[in-house]
């Protein structure tokens, strides 16, 4: 088959007649150049890992069989190869295509094990490429056993080779997110509704929240956790002139003002806006939830960023999590609590995402009542957060950013001040 034919994505996607593909792959393909590899993964990595993983020889084998049914159709090895080397780099890149799993309907037998295939087809040459960065091995050698280990004791135990989370897990496999002392890293595209100033002097960050979007009374999003507020919802203002914008000001206890605030353009430079680049934190369970080592991460974020992904210009960091809800506060102790002390490290901001995560956290249930099991309650926090609900209050997911400048300043609030949190006692709940 000659290179024309190969290449040609239309025709390539119409044979492998795929049940999902990311949009934009087509421009993607045109600039495609072809490698000339026989596997789409090399046997000896494979062998090691099943050796590694101790694999029965009838799952390795099953394993071989689906490489090569994908390996054995040229036109599906050839479109194969072409995701994964797009995959290798779509994360470091802030590449938005969308990718989740995705069976080939040309491929008949083993068609399961598919997407599988094709996010451990990633690992080989992501490593390889971080390698010649000269990047360490031991930010990245063991980044891809944190899903692989639980997808091949599913396929062992049951047969089953489906993917669960497909986007979370192409983070590992494609060697993308690092876990930096005690939190991930990955590089994040910043959209949110926001544009954040610095003040030339002072160095004081200010958020200012876009125009036209509806809040509640709490400075909620109107409608979060379906939760309306028909009494004195208000809309942001923005009005901009050649000297000065007037907005809402985002308090970085996570709600946004109804009054407005207006800056002098001459005094504030703004310093993140949509489009930049930020390090999305992630969260792995276990303890040293604290300050101190947030401070270290981010450090160890940005010195190792900047030395070995100089192209990408990281301004910060951004985070969404139930976690950084400021209710939370007035249910832990302030002084003790490191949820409450690690949150107040950070320049939250209210989102549309509802109490989902926190249900599901603490409750192992996203919608439905966690109160009819009320009784397996064991923690503290447990038991507060749902008695605070059962009195008509809701949580929320809320969003943070930190930008690099103030890394420094963690673990002495560097956003929040006390009038920010008199007015967050103030301001809370007043909707109901």
């Amino acid at each position: 088959m000659d290179k024309e034919v190969r290449l040609d994505f239309k025709k390539s996607a119409e044979y492998c007649n795929f049940d999902y593909l990311p949009e934009g792959l087509e421009n993607k393909c045109k600039r495609y150049q072809l490698n000339e590899n026989s596997h789409l993964i090399p046997r000896e990595f494979l062998s090691t890992i099943l050796a590694q993983y101790q694999i029965p020889e009838h799952t390795g084998q099953l394993l071989v069989n689906g490489l090569e049914a994908i390996e054995n159709d040229e036109i599906l090895f050839r479109f194969t190869q072409f995701l994964v080397q797009d995959m290798c780099t779509a994360r470091m890149r802030c590449d938005e295509s969308f990718y989740t799993n995705m069976t080939p309907g040309c491929m008949g037998q083993h068609s399961d094990l598919y997407s599988f295939l094709l996010l451990l087809a990633c690992v080989a040459p992501s490593m390889k490429l971080l390698e010649e960065r000269g990047f360490p091995k031991m930010y990245y050698e063991n980044i891809p056993h944190q899903p692989l280990k639980g997808q091949l004791e599913k396929l062992v135990l049951h047969g089953d080779g489906k993917v669960q989370d497909f986007p979370w897990d192409m983070n590992f496999y494609t060697c993308s997110i690092f876990r930096l002392d005690r939190f991930l890293f990955i590089p994040h595209r910043f959209d949110d509704e926001f544009t954040a100033y610095r003040h030339v002097q002072t160095q004081q960050v200010i958020a200012l929240q876009h125009g036209g979007l509806k809040f509640r009374s709490d400075g909620q999003r109107d409608g979060i956790n379906e939760v309306f507020d028909h009494r004195s919802p208000f809309l942001s203002a923005w009005e901009e002139t050649d000297d000065a914008i007037t907005a809402n000001r985002i308090n970085p206890m996570g709600f946004t003002e109804r009054t407005t605030t207006v800056i002098n353009k001459r005094d504030w430079n703004p310093v993140l806006q949509s489009g930049d680049i930020l390090l999305a934190l992630h969260i792995p369970a276990g303890p040293g939830y604290t300050p101190e080592r947030l401070k270290n991460s981010m450090a160890m974020a940005v010195d190792l960023f900047s030395k070995y992904f100089a192209e990408i210009p990281i301004k910060g960091f951004w985070s969404a999590s139930w976690l950084y809800d400021a209710k939370l506060s007035l249910l832990l102790d302030n002084e003790k609590s490191n949820i409450v002390l690690v949150q107040r490290q950070f320049y939250n901001y209210p989102t549309f995402d509802g109490d989902g995560m926190l249900r599901y956290e603490l409750f192992k249930n996203r919608e439905g009542d966690p109160g009819d099991h009320a009784e397996r309650f064991t923690t503290s926090l447990q038991k507060a957060a749902w008695t605070y609900m059962g009195n008509g209050s809701r949580f929320n997911t809320i969003s943070m950013i930190v930008l690099k400048e103030e890394i420094e300043g963690i673990g002495n609030m560097p956003y929040i001040t006390a009038a920010d949190m008199e007015d967050f006692s103030e301001t809370v709940d007043s909707h109901l």
